[in-house]
């Protein structure tokens, strides 16, 4: 019997999530993969016949998709789902399941081997900035790890300014109090102007996401998923760039109210024991539910040094 909460079914939850586009999406295959993974483990016996076929195929697919996904996570996230699926599936299933990861993890590290035969090419900087403008918190983050170059042009100060607007505050500004409180001390501030001219702050954008991410325990795993408390929908934080915000049809002159969900959540919302607005409400309390095998390095970002003087 199909198990549902208001008007949506657990299939019309399901179908929400978008893990099937997600795992396409290389980007998002880990995320996915571990998503997927939990709902194997914590909610495949309870759902209906029809949508553990669903579920089912989307973990075949999973693996199929493992060779195209040249990414240092991709084959350890297919793992996780591997043993989920061993665990969860019955036996037939479990089988086919195996025989189909086994396969793709061959064709993977073929792929791999080939990948790895080309040399690193070095780009200008407007480049770099350009190229990073497209990524999210957790990418933007992360490349600045790979080299001085990627480092210099991941800590722009206008591509964290662009994505603290659209993840925080569509209303920001340089000019206004609050902003002053998320930056430490000083010494990161410059006001400009004279007697009767508004002040102009010179904010370090980087350093005021790194203080709202860890100043809202939610915020600090750098999550995969976020809610829309507008609008009342999911949304995969890969979707929210420097460049690009979450399209609310229902925000209009509000500001944002984008907040982090954990994995366990989204299961609870699968299985119909929460609903979006609860989460969308207070999800503060998220890290309670234990990080993702995925997201437990993720704070270490913050804390390497600057390969680069450039501030």
């Amino acid at each position: 019997m199909d198990r549902g909460m208001g008007r949506a079914t657990v299939r019309e939850r399901y179908e929400k999530l978008g893990l099937a586009e997600a795992l396409s999406r290389a980007h998002d295959y880990p995320s996915a993969c571990h998503e997927l993974g939990l709902i194997l483990r914590l909610a495949y016996v309870d759902l209906p016949k029809n949508l553990q076929s669903v579920v089912f195929q989307d973990t075949l697919s999973a693996f199929r998709l493992l060779p195209e996904v040249q990414t240092g996570h991709g084959l350890s996230s297919a793992n996780v789902l591997l043993q989920a699926a061993e665990v969860a599936l019955p036996k037939q299933k479990k089988a086919l399941a195996v025989s189909e990861f086994k396969h793709a993890a061959v064709a993977h590290k073929r792929r791999s081997r080939a990948h790895h035969d080309g040399g690193s090419v070095s780009l200008p900087y407007d480049v770099l900035v350009h190229i990073f403008s497209f990524l999210d918190l957790r990418s933007l983050a992360s490349v600045g790890l790979v080299c001085w170059s990627w480092n210099s042009a991941a800590i722009d100060n206008g591509l964290w300014q662009m994505l603290y607007s659209n993840l925080f505050d569509n209303h920001s500004t340089c000019s206004s109090k609050e902003d002053h409180k998320l930056v430490p001390d000083g010494k990161d501030v410059v006001f400009h102007g004279g007697m009767g001219v508004d002040p102009i702050i010179n904010i370090n954008w980087k350093e005021a996401v790194r203080r709202k991410c860890e100043g809202v325990s939610s915020w600090k795993l750098l999550p995969n998923r976020v809610v829309c408390g507008h609008c009342q929908s999911i949304i995969w934080s890969s979707g929210i760039t420097c460049r690009t915000s979450h399209e609310c049809s229902k925000i209009g002159n509000q500001k944002l109210n984008i907040r982090p969900i954990s994995p366990y959540k989204v299961v609870e919302y699968l299985l119909g024991e929460i609903e979006l607005a609860e989460m969308s409400s207070d999800t503060d309390d998220s890290d309670s539910d234990g990080p993702s095998p995925s997201t437990q390095h993720l704070p270490r970002l913050w804390a390497y040094p600057k390969l680069s003087s450039t501030s």
